[in-house]
């Protein structure tokens, strides 16, 4: 019997077609029922569109520092306006973690997902058409809230078609999407921001311009996620928690069937899943709350279990290091083009990145930048901004796939420990040298492997936590995550020009603190 001749859908969330059986039988863990099913095209699907949801999330977040330096005469940008867009949509983030890691454990992850993908790509789609600062922020940060949701459920979603053993793997397999986002970003940008045309729309103040054109480009892998999540199943791990076994058995005898085509549904030797340590049953639906304090107490309810005895620690641990992580690859990240331009062309040879720093931030190079400023406003970007970008992502893409292949060799908690404490070493070193292209290097060094170690993270969260609070874990983890790239960049604004060697010694010293702290994680 193969696929064709079950009559139900192929991915019903509401049938009840594949029933339990009432005969006893083995009863096996998930792990094992995915070592049975095997994989086969499904997974990869769901691997693929994973990766692109991956790289749509980067895309919105980071991608606004390649637009902002394009857009800043049309929208009359000052620095500081600058700043706050840059950080706006990790704002978002930040402020609704916690709703979309309620939401996903509850509602489930793929409903959450491709809501939250079509609503941040109208968000960005009309923030493209912004006429002034005011209303670039509002749509960035909407933007932010809704890209919250994907940028943590992702990694539950996926996770949670693998077995335990290979998930972290797996996860970090797929977030090589970040070094190809940054490729992406970069390319897309050098070749969009070249173009030079303008379009007046009648009867308004709006300009089409190559940088609004440029939000669309962006958000092509969002639409793309979206709508590729629609044909693809649940988490049958989610309906499992949320105690609707017929559903998630007909998503698992459908993978079977798939990936066996000549087997028979009797051939299906899984009659009964073992739930997980801790895992109470779910009603098959959620009972409908009448009051917005009965919903505060479901979120509570939904919180609280990541703060028992036996998942505490590991949940504060995942907080201070994805707050750590986050400051040393977003929030140093996000001046890395500024910084690099700065030391590149400085006239002076043979001086450190902190010296580079001082000689061009002298008055007479301020009032030179200024007097051509006052000149004319000036939203051409610098071609090395790009081939840096491009550049840095090639290294997040290289890093991450050797990170692959030594996890096998070295295990999760280990390579995350030697990530941190190298990024550490190099934050401290790229100080002492001369040398402009071993100074890039390690800056690169500093920002990637710290960065890398974000989903790895991410991984060993998914593994650690029980399905019914994972996505919970992941979401308030990135939340905190978050928040270290607001307040890493930020650090870096107020410091920088101050004491520039304090500023790497603290990013440095956190990524070492970090790598100490990973130790103390299950492996």
């Amino acid at each position: 019997m193969g696929l064709e001749d079950i009559s139900s859908p192929v991915f019903t969330i509401d049938s009840n077609k594949v029933s339990m059986p009432d005969i006893a039988g083995k009863t096996y863990t998930f792990d094992e029922v995915i070592d049975i099913i095997g994989f086969g095209q499904t997974t990869l699907q769901i691997f693929i569109a994973s990766s692109i949801i991956m790289m749509a999330v980067l895309n919105e977040t980071m991608g606004i520092s390649i637009v902002i330096p394009a857009a800043q005469c049309d929208l009359n940008l000052s620095a500081t306006d600058k700043g706050i867009l840059t950080g706006v949509s990790f704002a978002g983030i930040i402020v609704s973690s916690h709703f979309w890691g309620y939401i996903a454990d509850t509602k489930g992850r793929r409903r959450t997902l491709i809501v939250s993908l079509l609503l941040t790509a109208v968000c960005s789609l009309v923030s493209s058409l912004s006429i002034n600062y005011t209303m670039m922020v509002v749509m960035r940060f909407l933007v932010g809230v809704f890209i919250s949701a994907p940028s943590a459920t992702i990694f539950a979603y996926l996770g949670e078609f693998f077995k335990t053993a290979n998930r972290t793997l797996v996860i970090t397999y797929a977030s090589t999407a970040v070094g190809l986002s940054a490729v992406f970003t970069a390319t897309a940008g050098w070749y969009v921001l070249s173009l030079h045309w303008m379009l007046d729309i009648p009867g308004t103040e709006l300009t089409i311009k190559p940088w609004r054109l440029l939000f669309f480009v962006y958000t092509i892998p969002t639409l793309i996620g979206a709508f590729w999540l629609m044909i693809l199943p649940e988490s049958p791990k989610f309906y499992l928690s949320r105690g609707r076994e017929s559903e998630a058995f007909e998503i698992l005898l459908r993978l079977y069937l798939e990936n066996h085509p000549h087997a028979a549904v009797d051939d299906f030797a899984v009659k009964h899943i073992a739930p997980e340590a801790g895992q109470k049953d779910r009603s098959t639906s959620l009972k409908r709350t009448g009051s917005c304090w009965k919903v505060a107490c479901s979120v509570w309810n939904q919180t609280v279990p990541l703060f028992q005895k036996q998942n505490v620690i590991n949940f504060v641990i995942c907080c201070v290091v994805q707050f750590g992580l986050f400051v040393v690859s977003a929030g140093m990240g996000l001046w890395f083009p500024d910084i690099i331009n700065r030391l590149t062309t400085t006239n002076v040879s043979d001086i450190s990145v902190c010296e580079a720093l001082e000689v061009s931030a002298n008055p007479g190079y301020i009032l030179n930048a200024e007097t051509i400023i006052d000149e004319a406003c000036n939203d051409n970007i610098n071609e090395r901004v790009f081939i840096y970008a491009i550049s840095l992502g090639i290294l997040y893409t290289v890093v991450y796939l050797a990170m692959s292949v030594l996890m096998r060799k070295l295990g999760r908690k280990c390579l995350v420990a030697f990530n941190l404490f190298f990024s550490g070493c190099s934050g401290i070193v790229l100080q002492f040298v001369a040398n402009p292209y071993i100074t890039i290097a390690l800056f690169c060094s500093f920002l990637v492997f710290a960065g890398t170690s974000i989903s790895i993270l991410n991984g060993a969260t998914v593994s650690i936590f029980p399905t019914n609070v994972r996505a919970m874990a992941v979401c308030l983890s990135l939340m905190m995550g978050r928040l270290g790239s607001v307040f890493g960049s930020n650090l870096v604004g107020l410091i920088l020009e101050e004491n520039c060697t304090l500023t790497f010694y603290l990013f440095a010293s956190g990524s070492i603190i970090c790598a100490v702290l990973t130790l103390f994680l299950p492996s």
